[in-house]
């Protein structure tokens, strides 16, 4: 167990370089309980300790997000054998209510959100987040205990209830966008989402950063309204005849692009987490792989399977810039329309949201940051950034999704470098961040992308909780 005390700073000369972790002393945190500073610290009674290990312990206290400054420093304990340590902290007003507001392509609105990162002083994280927009309305909450009564266990309980407008875009049948290309961001569907859901996880931290979690998830997905987009045939849709209505006036009803009933499933996560974020500046590494399935066995309409892999890096370059670069790819299995992969709009900077659908991914995102000023703990951050995908279907069997024309890769009646070079997309842009260090959420976030084979320019917007 920890044992806590007051003490005073001990002289640099009798600062022990080795030894056994006898007392362990934190100061000045008002919110965060003693235990749990220890706890982030990775340090207890009996530990080996040195010298060394003073930056690894800031390094972690500051990456959580708890603290604005911290110290640490060792003497000599008080009974001649062993070392004491001490850390002093200081808490940054961890909770948030905050207005929103973002602009993007096909997807304006805003909202208001309760964000507390240190819930309890045990650093247990609650999100109450909840917008009206044009595209996606929804409410999000989420309470993740990064530890269960100071085990190696981790939880998380969330919910996601949306109600989200979808925009389906005729696939793309050539590599660079031109006149006649009828991929070039037309957009044929329109149909709006409802989408209920609830999930658990629970997880275990083997060791230092190796997590391995299970998740469970229900859901209950109904549509709204289907109809043709203003400008579109039926066959552009695949279809022959309107549900109701009349494609002459514009409100032909066509077909839901998917199946309505209960999702269930099943998430498994094996992940290295060794990140770091230095008052901004983020360092070290993220390796993962997951494997989520439909479970008819509890309820599930659907049946399918997604396995996915993710790669995040980052580097400090010259003390203050940053570069990161983060990566994954995914295959799913005759996967309903909520399940699929997305890519355009936040996901891929240059295109419209959500502009290409797929059972395949592959991303990549490559992004440098460098500081522009910074007073009294506000600073702004430039950005440049190049986004890559390449998403498609591989197959189109599902029986629950009425897919669009040349879907599959491969549909269509270019050549075939067309045909398999048309889903790979990228795109190249600058941005900036605006940041309070003693609140460590983004306060703004404005991005300008330019999509390389649409030749077109995309702006995004968001102010209040940009991440």
């Amino acid at each position: 167990m920890f044992v806590f005390a007051s003490t005073s700073l001990a002289s640099a000369d009798s600062t022990p370089s080795s030894g056994v972790i006898k007392e362990i002393l934190v100061e000045e945190n008002t919110k965060t309980d003693d235990d749990t500073v220890a706890l982030i610290a990775r340090i207890e009674v009996d530990d080996d300790w040195n010298l060394d290990m003073i930056e690894e312990i800031k390094a972690r206290l500051i990456s959580s997000g708890l603290f604005k400054d911290v110290t640490v420093f060792s003497e000599p304990h008080k009974s001649g054998d062993g070392v004491k340590v001490t850390i002093v902290v200081k808490d940054k007003h961890s909770w948030v209510i905050a207005p929103a507001f973002y602009t993007q392509p096909t997807n304006i609105g805003g909202g208001i959100g309760f964000g507390e990162n240190n819930l309890f002083g045990k650093n247990q994280k609650l999100l109450l987040y909840g917008q009206i927009a044009t595209g996606d309305s929804f409410f999000i909450g989420a309470w993740v205990i990064p530890n269960l009564g100071g085990t190696r266990l981790y939880a998380q309980f969330d919910t996601f209830l949306k109600s989200q407008r979808n925009f389906e875009y005729a696939v793309p049948t050539t590599y660079i966008n031109d006149v006649a290309d009828q991929g070039a961001n037309k957009a044929v569907r329109e149909s709006r989402l409802n989408y209920l859901n609830a999930g658990a996880k629970l997880g275990i931290e083997l060791f230092r950063g190796f997590k391995f979690d299970v998740r469970i998830r229900g859901a209950r997905v109904s549509y709204g309204k289907t109809k043709l987009v203003e400008g579109a045939t039926l066959a552009d849709v695949g279809e022959d005849v309107c549900l109701s209505g009349s494609e002459a006036t514009g409100d032909c009803e066509v077909e839901d692009p998917g199946a309505k009933g209960n999702d269930v499933s099943t998430e498994f996560t094996l992940s290295i987490d060794r990140r770091a974020n230095y008052y901004g500046i983020a360092t070290g590494y993220k390796y993962s792989a997951s494997f989520e399935n439909a479970q008819p066995g509890f309820g599930s309409d659907f049946r399918y399977f997604l396995a996915g892999i993710g790669i995040y890096r980052a580097e400090k370059i010259l003390d203050r810039h940053n570069l990161i670069f983060k990566s994954s790819i995914g295959y799913g299995r005759q996967l309903p329309f909520q399940q699929e992969y997305l890519t355009g709009g936040s996901s891929m900077r240059g295109w419209l949201n959500n502009q290409f659908r797929g059972d395949f991914r592959a991303v990549a995102n490559l992004e440098y940051s460098v500081p522009i000023f910074t007073i009294k703990g506000f600073g702004v951050r430039g950005l440049a950034f190049w986004d890559s995908a390449y998403t498609t279907f591989l197959n189109t069997t599902s029986p629950d999704r009425n897919y669009l024309p040349n879907s599959q890769r491969g549909d269509g009646t270019s050549t075939k470098f067309q045909e398999y070079m048309a889903p790979f997309k990228n795109s190249v842009g600058v941005g900036t961040r605006f940041y309070l260090r003693q609140i460590v959420l983004p306060l703004l976030g404005l991005d300008v992308g330019y999509g390389l084979e649409a030749g077109d320019v995309q702006v995004y917007l968001a102010i209040g909780l940009t991440d």
